[in-house]
């Protein structure tokens, strides 16, 4: 599956470096099935609500924080920048009145651009479409590289942006566990710190931090380049073991598991929630998804094109049925006690895909 929900006719085989603890395909997609998949069909920067307003609030927050105190007049491009979520954020934060914010990505919506004294939101390729802007002092890019072909090309389009003194703050899915961003297909690598410090020494960066960041971002991991020419000492690299093997395992028998829960349970079945992780469902456990009658969310208006959508209200929407618990497994504890304090029968993932 793609990371915007659309499923694709390619298995996913992936395979790991026992050196560094890179993970990457087997078969590497061609540059034409890249291109297709983020030709204007690829829906995820068009992505709206609340949940994608509360990320950009979260990522503000883990930017100012990388950057340290006040710079004022600073210059932040975000490469990548999605719907612009972390971007709006970032204006809207006392650290951040007198940044000179922009934002580039190839598929934004053409009615998220804008272009004001304050916030420029671009579509567009940061290698050639950034006539007359920059150098930056801060160069951004937040999920991003691991939807590139080459990373290490990719940290030197970053540097390229950079000013002498700059610094590129680079956040992407963790490796320290294993976790749902390996079962998309355009996640092309899982990048370890030791083979993100690799792809940086080949793009002319240097990796001076690296952490991973706290609830809400739990699963994402943040690296702070410099220039290497600009001296000082290089991040230490610790030493991460993903147990990815066993992982994508889990969900290769989730689908039968799953499905013999919820015959069991003898009720017509149905999900909460229905974003990106019941879009996972529908990829890899479909017998699962096929028997979901429909979707329970506190605002249904922001499902995705999954099924029949219906605000959840506690027992009305609970009385007769066995809900299953589609949403991200981090979360998965928290919405299954709220269903069960409701009077409801919940089903869960297994110990092995939560985190």
């Amino acid at each position: 599956m793609l990371s915007d929900g659309r499923i694709i006719a390619r298995s996913l085989e992936k395979v790991l470096c026992p050196g560094c603890g890179l993970v990457c395909h087997r078969y590497p997609p061609t540059a034409a099935e890249i291109s297709a998949i983020y030709s204007g069909a690829y829906e995820l920067p068009a992505l709206t609500g609340t949940g994608e307003e509360a990320r950009g609030r979260a990522y503000a927050a883990a930017i100012v924080n990388a950057i340290g105190g006040r710079k004022p007049g600073l210059r932040l491009i975000d490469v990548g920048c999605g719907s612009g979520a972390m971007l709006r954020a970032l204006g809207d934060r006392d650290e951040a009145a007198t940044y000179e914010l922009t934002g580039i990505d190839p598929a934004l919506p053409p009615a998220l651009a804008q272009a004001n004294e304050r916030l420029t939101l671009m579509r567009g390729f940061p290698d050639r479409d950034l006539a007359g802007h920059g150098p930056f002092d801060a160069v951004i890019s937040i999920n991003t590289i691991e939807h590139t072909p080459d990373p290490a090309q990719f940290l030197a389009t970053l540097a390229s942006l950079m000013t002498p003194d700059g610094q590129t703050i680079v956040i992407c899915p963790t490796t320290e566990f294993a976790n749902d961003e390996l079962l998309f297909f355009d996640h092309f690598w899982s990048i370890s710190p030791a083979a993100m410090i690799s792809f940086a020494a080949r793009s002319g960066l240097r990796m001076v931090g690296g952490r991973g960041l706290a609830a809400p971002l739990a699963g994402f991991q943040l690296f702070r380049f410099a220039h290497s020419a600009s001296g000082g000492p290089e991040a230490a690299v610790a030493d991460v073991a993903a147990d990815a093997v066993a992982y994508l395992d889990a969900w290769k028998q989730l689908d039968a598991s799953l499905e013999r829960q919820l015959v069991a349970a003898g009720n017509p079945a149905q999900a909460f929630g229905a974003g990106q992780m019941a879009a996972l469902l529908r990829a890899y456990a479909p017998r699962t998804f096929a028997m979901l009658k429909r979707f329970l969310l506190d605002r249904p208006e922001e499902a995705w094109p999954l099924g029949r959508a219906v605000r959840y209200d506690g027992f009305t929407t609970l009385d007769g049925w066995t809900t299953l618990v589609a949403v991200h497994p981090s979360a998965q504890n928290a919405v299954a006690a709220r269903i069960r304090r409701d009077g409801g029968f919940a089903v869960t993932l297994p110990a092995a895909i939560k985190n």
